[in-house]
């Protein structure tokens, strides 16, 4: 789950499952400095952002789920107009706390792992606040599900969309599952709330 505390400009507080239920292979790269002006390029056409994005995130899923923590960062275009990925942020559990870059120009989305199975999280879907935080932000986010999923928030659409189902990325082997025909292919914030008895 996506958190942003109020004074977003300065950290982007990422929370993958904080709501209870009730019962690449290529190494990721470093943002430009602040203050480096960067091109402003057009983004990725869908299709090729999600394959990236996918590939991505399974490239870190594994220790991820091995370190039972959140991962996080951010996808940007690079100056030859490359899709790159920062290098990932530990977080814990269910949080990853994330700097936002003073120049946002060539950033893309978010991205970040709900790390290893808790039968207490809800964390096969997005949560409420992943999408909140990034509207804020003005962003896509991209994330990664314990049971090897990847949901794309939308920022123009403001929803999440399923990219791809149970195992297209890295699974934990302790997911256990359940509720999967429960399991939407769409969410909003509203539909999240609901889902969450919010």
């Amino acid at each position: 789950m996506l958190r942003l505390s109020f004074a977003f400009i300065a950290t982007v507080m990422l929370t993958a499952c904080a709501d209870p239920i009730d019962t690449i292979s290529k190494r990721p790269a470093v943002l430009p400095k602040a203050g480096v002006l960067q091109p402003v390029l057009p983004a990725p056409a869908t299709r090729s952002a999600d394959a990236f994005a996918k590939a991505f995130l399974d490239g870190i899923q594994a220790e991820s789920i091995a370190e039972r923590r959140e991962f996080c960062g951010f996808f940007y275009r690079d100056a030859a107009g490359q899709m790159q990925g920062t290098t990932p942020r530990r977080g814990t559990f269910a949080s990853c706390n994330m700097p936002v870059p003073n120049r946002r120009d060539n950033i893309i989305a978010s991205y970040h792992t709900h790390g290893a199975y808790g039968p207490q999280y809800d964390n096969e879907v997005p949560s409420a606040t992943d999408l909140l935080s990034d509207f804020e932000l003005g962003l896509n986010g991209y994330i990664s599900t314990p049971g090897g999923r990847v949901w794309r928030v939308n920022n123009r659409t403001r929803d999440a969309i399923q990219v791809c189902g149970l195992g297209c990325v890295t699974r934990d082997p302790g997911f256990i599952p359940r509720d999967e025909g429960g399991v939407q292919q769409r969410y909003t914030v509203g539909t999240l709330n609901q889902r969450n008895g919010s």
